[in-house]
């Protein structure tokens, strides 16, 4: 009986081990991803210190028009002091300076990479979030324009064109969308999924299943979650509603209780709460308060767009508004993304950030094709199996050299407590681009910071996360060690054995995935721990 049982135990343990890609084949890149720079429109619907730090480590693409606006500008970066290498000049007719709701996405793919070229035509304002006034249900109607006009004789279908000159100017190919997908209600992981409100899917007069075919076919997004309408009366675009800083983290805006629409946004960040994530557990929720402000005279209800900011590479920016609660929401962002260099940008007098108009609707990243990427399901406490033998994977592609061999995938790692220098060990490679490891035997009850750094043959490197750090905290208690000896070894196995076969009482130990269970799985859970040291 032993022995067929045993057998059954290594098939499984076999059919576990199996090696299956996480990152999709052609996938739309996502904002915390390697960047080659920001796209900005001249003239300048940002503060002038957000065009220096833009431009102090990376690239600025600018839209103009003509020649002279090209030199209006050389001269304006000029007396910034702004370093001129890093400004190219991109010539489009544009009519306002959204880059990031009539900028490009980008698809990525082995040997494949596409500017994306969505339809455009301005801001379409829609009812959502609806209240109830003395059993009366008012509702804000609907007004297609959320964003005022500045005039008769031009109009939103100026910007329409942009990421047709930006691709050609480029040379990169283009990937037409029969779609509206504004940048500003528009997120994704990066792996396959997209989230937006239901006004996406309204202006393009489809039904909901009809739209997510059509993006499923033209951009491989094969998840896509869409909110009602968290607002009264908006342009409901989800960037001013949550911020996702890496494929399972999440910043949720977060109003006054007194707020016509606190109940709304309960709603919606409740959401996020049901959904989960690529590797099919649950987001990082973290939320940021953000208070009444004196928005826009189109805007209702408007508070702070603290969740309207951008990722570029090492840092995120971030709108300030001059109020006591900008410390806060920094502070937020130090949490959710502890070793980024989180940097706060006040507006100015001729360009102050709205409640649906802030940082990240003026800017739009403009990402590396031939960049290096690290797919990592980082350590959660509650899938530790034990301190012993923490185990870690990840996988990695080379988009600018395919057959690149890695000279080395280093896990740099430290107590929590201490303050470095951090220690290093190796991951060994498996076919398929994967690579796995565990870490030394930690302390229980510690809290351990570890990032991954990937270095190719041509000593390029990446790592995961890009700035940074993850954070887990390890076990109290070993769990596997069912006879309590400090290890984990073929007699807890035995005993585990026992247990299921004679039906015993268990210790919570023998429970490896704790699911008030001990079955099978958490005999191959121990064999694992075991046979990977």
């Amino acid at each position: 009986m032993y022995l067929i049982f045993f057998k059954k135990i290594i098939l499984i343990v076999i059919l576990s081990t199996s090696i299956f890609s996480q990152i999709p084949e052609k996938r739309i890149v996502a904002e915390w991803e390697p960047a080659l720079g920001t796209m900005i429109r001249w003239p300048l619907g940002i503060p002038s210190s957000l065009v220096g730090e833009l431009a102090r480590d990376d690239v600025i693409y600018v839209l103009v028009e003509t020649n002279n606006q090209q030199n209006q500008a050389l001269n304006t970066f000029n007396n910034l002091g702004i370093n001129l290498n890093n400004v190219i000049f991109i010539y489009t007719e544009t009519y306002s300076h959204w880059t990031r709701d009539h900028g490009p996405q980008f698809i990525i793919g082995e040997e494949y990479w596409k500017v994306v070229n969505q339809r455009f035509n301005g801001y379409p304002e829609e009812s959502g979030c609806q209240l109830s006034i003395n059993n009366n249900q008012l509702d804000s109607g609907n007004n297609y324009e959320g964003r005022p006009i500045l005039g008769l004789f031009r109009g939103w279908e100026e910007d329409d064109d942009t990421n047709l000159d930006f691709a050609a100017q480029m040379d990169w190919d283009v990937q037409n969308l029969p779609l509206y997908l504004t940048g500003g209600n528009f997120m994704t992981d990066g792996y396959g999924t997209g989230f937006s409100t239901e006004l996406i899917v309204n202006e393009n007069n489809l039904t909901e299943s009809q739209f997510k075919d059509t993006v499923y076919e033209y951009l491989n997004i094969d998840t896509y979650h869409i909110f009602d309408n968290p607002n009264v009366s908006s342009i409901q675009h989800i960037d001013c509603l949550a911020k996702l800083v890496d494929s399972e983290t999440i910043i949720i805006k977060q109003v006054s209780p007194s707020s016509p629409e606190y109940e709304c946004i309960e709603d919606f960040a409740n959401s996020f709460y049901s959904l989960n994530t690529i590797n099919e557990r649950p987001f990082e929720i973290h939320r940021i308060l953000c208070p009444e402000i004196n928005g826009g005279s189109w805007e209702l209800n408007p508070v702070a767009a603290y969740t309207n900011s951008l990722i570029l590479n090492n840092k995120v920016l971030v709108p300030q508004y001059g109020i006591p609660e900008d410390i806060q929401a920094i502070r937020v962002y130090e949490q959710a993304m502890p070793g980024y260099n989180v940097i706060g940008f006040n507006d100015n007098i001729n360009n102050p950030w709205y409640s649906e108009d802030a940082l990240h609707c003026r800017t739009m990243g403009v990402f590396d094709p031939s960049m290096m990427h690290i797919y990592h399901k980082s350590i959660r406490q509650n899938e530790i199996l034990n301190n012993q033998s923490v185990e870690l994977s990840a996988e990695i592609i080379d988009y600018g050299n395919l057959d690149t061999q890695f000279n080395s995938v280093t896990v740099h790692w430290k107590y929590s407590a201490e303050d470095g220098p951090f220690g290093q060990f190796l991951l060994t490679d498996e076919p398929g681009n994967i690579f796995r490891g565990s870490f030394p035997a930690l302390n229980q009850n510690s809290g351990i910071d570890y990032f991954i750094t990937a270095t190719n043959s041509s000593g390029n490197s990446i790592s995961h996360p890009i700035n940074g750090w993850h954070s887990f905290i390890t076990l109290e208690q070993i769990f596997g060690d069912v006879n309590a000896d400090n290890d984990i070894n073929v007699q807890d196995i035995i005993l585990v054995v026992n247990i299921i076969l004679n039906n015993l009482d268990f210790n919570q130990v023998a429970d490896m995935n704790q699911d008030n269970e001990v079955n099978v799985y958490d005999i191959i859970l121990i064999v694992n721990i075991i046979l990977n040291r």
